[in-house]
């Protein structure tokens, strides 16, 4: 992104946690494009078993509520036009999963910087409007587990890489140590500086000082439509994220997971602990 360019809120916040946690837009433009591409996979696979008809008219109902917010660089770039294909969207993004070399990873933007924004920002919407339709067209009680099954495969979907990472091969394992260590990496995946507040054998608790993701999405709707979204579903969904963890890593018996701040439920940080259970 050309230096003299006046850069907004969220692209601040963006920029400046990638420094904080030492990441580059290179590499965190992967993250997000072909993170988005698994998180779709997984919404059409979570509504297999709905009625075509119902299906299609959701999945367009998300495409025609992101195109009215999109930069128009990366809808091109996806194939989002009106009228709305999701069969052309589907296959964008199926080939953007699988295909690190895919030209709409890098090239949503003027540059790369511009490109993981816009990528950022196509993410926070799909993923606001997927919660939204899901419960317009299904309604909560199913809705809701299925949104919830799309985070929960996010979080197992890397731990192997992530296990690797810290030297864990086996619940022998996993202590606080380890469990701290691997929360920071996931954290800072999605570029959330990540500070530690307190952390023995029995507690690691640490503080997110910064969202981008969330930044971007209050930018693009509106601090009160972004929480239409959040308020009902951030502490479950973040709480259950982290269960699975544990329990993928065969300690759920041993640690429990809670969050008790978030900066789009109106506080000034996220808060995270991990706790040894009595």
């Amino acid at each position: 992104m050309a230096k003299n360019q006046i850069r907004s809120q969220g692209s601040l916040s963006l920029f400046g946690s990638l420094a904080e946690v030492g990441h580059k837009a290179e590499e965190d433009v992967f993250t997000w494009s072909q993170g988005l591409a698994f998180h779709y996979s997984n919404l059409l696979e979570g509504l297999a078993g709905v009625e075509q008809e119902m299906k299609e008219r959701l999945l367009k109902d998300v495409w025609q509520k992101v195109a009215e917010k999109a930069p128009d660089v990366i809808k091109e770039k996806i194939g989002l036009r009106d009228p709305v294909d999701i069969n052309e969207i589907g296959a964008t993004l199926s080939q953007i999963l699988t295909d690190s070399n895919h030209p709409a990873i890098k090239g949503s933007g003027k540059d790369v910087d511009e490109s993981l924004l816009n990528w950022v920002r196509l993410f926070a919407l799909v993923d606001f409007n997927i919660y939204l339709r899901l419960e317009n067209h299904l309604g909560t009680k199913d809705g809701y587990p299925l949104y919830m099954g799309l985070w929960e495969k996010f979080a197992l979907a890397e731990l192997d890489e992530v296990k690797k990472a810290v030297g864990i091969s086996g619940p022998d394992d996993v202590d606080m140590d380890k469990i701290g260590e691997l929360s920071k990496i996931y954290w800072e995946s999605i570029a959330c500086p990540y500070r530690v507040k307190k952390h023995d054998a029995n507690v690691h608790e640490a503080e997110l000082l910064a969202c981008p993701y969330w930044d971007n999405m209050r930018e693009i709707l509106g601090e009160g439509t972004a929480r239409s979204m959040t308020l009902k579903c951030e502490a479950a969904v973040s709480t259950n994220y982290y269960e699975a963890i544990l329990k993928a890593l065969g300690v759920f018996d041993r640690y429990s997971f809670t969050m008790d701040k978030f900066i789009c439920c109106g506080d000034d940080v996220c808060r995270v602990r991990f706790e040894r259970r009595a």
